[in-house]
């Protein structure tokens, strides 16, 4: 498995919601003045108001929010795969030595036995 980008996953989050906070600002702006959305975003994000101002101001909260959230799943999974790698190798290694053994322990064969455990333990 392969890791997050932390940075870039924080900042693509961060932008797609902003974007979206932005965008239902103007929605809540046009269409439903009151409704509760409009009152949902005004407790959660300081200064919003359905306005092309508010709307912004909303979109910059969405943004930092979410990039710190994007941030902490991003290290969480990266956390993950790298115990997950650990435990995959340890178990590919055993899987090598039991291939190479079984072959006569000829000698240069590492790098197919591994392969050969690798295609067997991940399945590809």
């Amino acid at each position: 498995m392969c890791k997050l980008d932390v940075k870039a996953f924080s900042v693509a989050l961060g932008v797609v919601w902003g974007g979206l906070t932005f965008l239902l600002g103007l929605l809540d702006m046009m269409y439903f003045w009151g409704n509760s959305w409009g009152k949902m975003m005004t407790m959660v994000y300081i200064g919003y108001r359905p306005t092309i101002i508010g709307s912004i101001i909303g979109a910059l909260w969405g943004f930092i929010y979410a990039a710190i959230l994007g941030f902490a799943i991003a290290r969480m999974y990266n956390r993950l795969v790298e115990e997950n790698k650990i435990a995959t190798d340890k178990k590919i290694a055993e899987l090598a030595k039991k291939i190479w053994e079984k072959k006569g322990k000829p000698a240069n064969t590492s790098a197919d036995d591994w392969r050969e455990a690798e295609k067997i333990i991940k399945g590809c």
